[in-house]
């Protein structure tokens, strides 16, 4: 009796061959299309940050702040937020490239898959995290430049 294969179905068609090939492809890809948007988020980052500074700094917040109270703190704070958010952001994009060590054997199959699993969920978890310091930063930026502009008369 000749060996039974372990998948009895319909052969592949030519269009499935095709979304196979495209998955392979896309494994194949999922790391360095990571490492690249990392890239591309440090570039922006890094760009934003300099404006954001370079408006602060050209901005009359001596008069704004000139109050010494809680509140001139809490106005500081959150004039400096959007920053602190955004140095943590290039923080985990930089992570995306400093993976942690893992263990694999490449004579195994289901051990280089699993190796190939963490490592891309490793990458894509600090992605995640960049994006979401950089959208919170830019939530707060919104919120300072509107606190500055309604307080271009005095401060309260």
């Amino acid at each position: 009796m000749p060996d039974d294969p372990d998948v009895i179905g319909e052969p592949v068609n030519e269009l499935d061959q095709f979304w196979l090939d495209t998955a392979r492809a896309a494994v194949k890809e999922s790391v360095s299309s990571l490492e690249e948007a990392a890239k591309q988020l440090i570039g922006a980052v890094t760009l934003v940050e300099g404006i954001y500074f370079a408006a602060v700094s050209w901005s009359d917040m001596k008069t704004i702040m000139a109050v010494q109270s809680w509140m001139a703190w809490l106005r500081i704070a959150l004039f400096v937020s959007p920053i602190v958010l955004w140095l943590a952001c290039l923080f985990f994009a930089m992570r995306v490239f400093t993976p942690d060590t893992y263990q694999t054997n490449l004579s195994s199959p289901d051990l280089a898959e699993q190796f190939h699993r963490d490592l891309v969920r490793y990458k894509h978890k600090n992605l995640k995290r960049a994006h979401k310091a950089l959208l919170a930063g830019f939530a707060l930026m919104l919120l300072a430049v509107v606190s500055y502009l309604l307080l271009l008369d005095g401060p309260a």
